[in-house]
């Protein structure tokens, strides 16, 4: 229990701004609970998501433009910009059109270049499009705890089972206490977390259905790309992975608010 618990606080300590005063001991044991906690540090994120939209939404009388604003930029700031960064990183070395040795070690570099702050622009325009017209339409708040859920759970699969692109980096340090088990665990994990949504809000259910599909699909597309474009995963694409998932996965909510009744 005393690894579960150091893992738990390592993960929100390394993936979120939430404060952690303790010195964290790192070993095998707590690398390898870290990485099967990534669900539930999606579920606390989404918690305090839900809550936020809730308060501003219920006591208040923003517009839905204003909600759908705040809502986006809560989600990178909770996770304090970390995977925003790795999106840049990733897309600078992307839009280089280099060979693989070369794009790793534009990832590396801490500068921004055009293309990183055109893709941040282009990927959270769309995702606030997706949230306003969500917002706009007759959907269940307890959507907006799912997403984090869903993003972290796929984060700690790619991690495991993706190829590793280099021998460094926190990727690395984690891949190299953690395996499939560790994998297996994270999403049943995830998994739990879901099922007692679903359980105690059955309206949801349908569209968890649509969004664990969708999540599939992507993460074995995304681990595709990433070893294919930069020789494996890093800890910049898992970053990117995460703000491209939760667009993805608000773009899916949107269709099935626009186009489909469940």
């Amino acid at each position: 229990m005393k690894a579960a618990w150091s893992g738990l606080l390592l993960s929100l300590q390394f993936l979120t701004v939430i404060p952690v005063r303790r010195q964290i001991e790192w070993n095998g044991d707590v690398a390898r609970w870290s990485v099967r906690l990534f669900p539930l540090i999606g579920a606390i994120i989404g918690a305090v998501a839900t809550v936020m939209y809730y308060l501003f939404s219920a006591f208040s009388s923003f517009s839905p433009l204003f909600l759908a604003l705040f809502l986006m930029w809560l989600s990178v700031w909770l996770a304090g910009g970390l995977h925003a960064d790795g999106w840049m990183d990733v897309s600078d070395a992307f839009f280089s059109y280099r060979d693989v040795k070369r794009r790793q070690e534009i990832m590396s570099d801490s500068r921004v270049g055009a293309f990183a702050v055109l893709s941040i622009l282009f990927l959270l325009s769309f995702r606030f499009l997706f949230m306003f017209e969500t917002i706009c339409s007759d959907f269940d708040i307890f959507l907006i705890a799912v997403i984090p859920v869903f993003s972290r759970t796929a984060m700690a699969w790619l991690l495991i089972c993706g190829k590793p692109a280099k021998q460094t980096g926190m990727a690395a340090a984690f891949r190299e206490h953690a395996d499939r088990y560790d994998a297996h665990a994270a999403m049943t994990i995830g998994s739990c977390l879901l099922a007692c949504l679903c359980a105690t809000h059955f309206s949801v259910f349908n569209t968890i259905i649509f969004l664990a599909c969708g999540t599939i699909f992507a993460a074995f597309a995304a681990r595709l790309f990433f070893e294919r474009q930069f020789g494996g995963i890093t800890g910049d694409t898992l970053g990117a992975f995460v703000e491209g998932m939760e667009t993805w996965l608000w773009f899916i909510i949107w269709l099935l608010r626009s186009y489909v009744t469940v």
